[in-house]
Formats: C-alpha cells, structure tokens, sequence
C-alpha cells in the first residue's frame, strides 16, 4: 500500500495540500499532525488517494466542517465520505437544573415510578415460579430433590446456631425489661405472658424471617447474580434447560419449608431464655414457667398464629433475593446493588 504523502501547491486562492497514498486508520494521526503545521491550509486535493476508510473520511469530514474545501474526490470515496457526514452526532446531555422546591418532588415522582416497576417485576417473576412450581409438583421429575436438600441445609440446618443465640438474647432482654418495668407495680408474674406472647405471635418468627432475609436471601441474589454474570443462565436457556426449574424453584420449596422449622426453634429458644431470667430475676420455677407457658399458648393458639405467617415471609424473602439476582446486568457494581 502506497504512503501517504502531503504536497504543497499555491495558487491565489492560498494554501492547497495534496494526498497521495492511502488515508487509512493507520496514517491518519500522522496526516493529522503534518496539518497542525499548516494552519492557512484552504483547501486539499484528494484526487490521487489510493484507499480510504471510515476514519479518513471521518478526519476529512471534520477538515471540511473548519471550512477547508475537499476537492476532486473520487466516485468511490465520495459515497463512504457522503455516508460519514450525515451519520447524526450524539448530543451532550446537559443536566437540568432544578430549584430546590422542585427537587423533593422530582425524587418523589423517581421514586414513585421505581417501586411501580418493581412491584411489576416482582409481579411478572412470581407468575413464572407460580408456573414453574406447577409443572415440577405435576411432573415430579422436574423437581430436583438434590438441589432442594442442599438449600434446606444451607438455609435451616446451618442457620440454627446464629437463630438460637439470637432469639435467646433478645429473650433476655425482654424478659429484664419487663420485670423492671412491672416491678414497681407488683405484677412481675405478668412477665411470663408478656414473654410468652411476644415472642410466640411475633417476636420469634420476625427476628427469624429477618436473620433469614439477610443470610439466605442475599446469598440467593449472589449466586444467582454470579451465574448471570458468568453468562452460565444464558448457557442454561441454549441447551434447553428452565433457569426457574433449576434455579428459582428448589430454593423456594427449600426456604418455605426451612423458615418455618428456624421459627420453632427460635421460639423454644426464646421461652428457654425468658425462663432462665425469670428464674434469676423473680425466683420462679422452671415447672411454674412451663405451666404458665402451656396455658397461654394452648388458650391463644399464639404458637400456631406466629407460625403461620412463616411461609409467606418466605415466600416474599425467597422471591426477592432470586428475582434481584436475575436482574443481574454483569458487573460486580450491579451485583452489590
């Protein structure tokens, strides 16, 4: 391929620069430097260029646009050169500037929209796993036992230790909370129930669902996440396997039947650290304690009331965590996200 070369010609009109050779990708810095030097340059001839690609025509184009004429340009090039110049320029988006009235409403209205779409997403994504968990309950082939026993014990069985010792503790502190605040009344024996309810309705499966959401639920997103980064759910869908039956569905049968397990045992933990206190604070007897603690429950079917809602907090944590890891985009900035 010939070298490109500049030649100098005057006439009356002033500076005239001819291209010979080939303005390519590969001589175009060096053709753009020599023209630095020329600065009363009026116009170029480009009659004996031998190639020309887009990165030429792109530097006579923007030769042309510092109104220096582009003269005798052949047939073939003048087609690419014609195409460059009317690819539209992307426009510098300038950020708009609000006062500060408007600004909280702005957010507002952001804000607004954004959960829309993801009440949509969660919507669209619970849909497809209602679909999924269908067809493997109806097919039980398409259940994978394995995966469903393995997320089990990762979720339950190795949660237990962080639940007990969790459940335990704020159990102490309710249980010391309540008898100093009913002492002055003389009503310490009331700190049974207090105990007893709180931690049967509420206490107990809420400290468990939120142990469980950020244990679980984020390890679901991170794995998930990791895969789609991987481009490894991509390579599932190309041979002709369901992302959700493989992914999505056995953690979901795994939290829903984990969740409630953890939520027994964070009660039973629980009771067992208001009686330890009990004991300590008021002297009252374990059988005492147990007693009080039967009748409450059998009566109020407390148990039973904070049990129940188990399956629907993890059906909500398990849903989350595995439609925010779809939503993936591959980077490790989206995956913190």
């Amino acid at each position: 391929m010939p070298e490109t070369t500049l030649d100098m010609l005057h006439d009356a009109q002033g500076g005239r620069i001819q291209l010979k050779g080939a303005l390519n990708l590969s001589t175009m810095m060096k053709i753009r430097r020599q023209l630095k030097q020329m600065p009363q340059l009026a116009s170029i001839d480009v009659s004996e260029l031998t190639a020309l690609d887009t990165a030429g025509a792109m530097l006579l184009h923007q030769l042309a646009r510092k109104k220096i004429a582009i003269e005798q340009m052949q047939p073939q090039h003048q087609r690419l050169y014609d195409l460059v110049s009317s690819a539209k320029r992307p426009k510098k988006e300038t950020a708009a500037r609000h006062s500060a009235l408007v600004l909280p409403i702005i957010r507002l209205g952001r804000g607004t929209v954004s959960t829309v779409e993801t009440l949509h997403e969660l919507l669209v994504f619970l849909g497809q796993a209602s679909v999924a968990m269908v067809k493997a309950f109806r097919h039980p082939r398409h259940l994978r036992f394995g995966e469903i026993v393995h997320h089990i014990e990762q979720i339950g069985i190795n949660a237990i230790p962080i639940i007990s010792l969790i459940a335990f503790l704020i159990s102490v502190v309710l249980a010391y909370q309540s008898t100093e605040q009913l002492r002055p009344l003389g009503a310490q024996q009331f700190t049974i129930n207090l105990i007893t309810i709180s931690v049967l309705r509420e206490m107990g499966v809420l400290l468990t669902a939120i142990m469980v959401a950020g244990r679980s639920g984020s390890a679901f997103t991170a794995e998930i996440g990791v895969m789609k980064i991987r481009e490894e759910v991509d390579a599932l869908k190309s041979i002709g396997v369901d992302p959700f039956e493989l992914l999505v569905v056995p953690r979901l049968i795994a939290i829903v039947i984990a969740l409630p397990l953890l939520a027994f045992v964070s009660d039973i933990m629980g009771l067992l650290g208001g009686a330890v206190l009990t004991k300590v604070l008021i002297g009252i007897s374990f059988e005492t304690y147990i007693n009080q603690v039967h009748t409450l429950a059998a009566n109020g079917h407390a148990l039973l009331v904070g049990l129940i809602k188990a399956p629907f907090m993890a059906l909500i944590i398990g849903i989350v965590g595995c439609v925010e890891g779809l939503e993936v985009k591959g980077s490790a900035e989206s995956l913190g996200l």
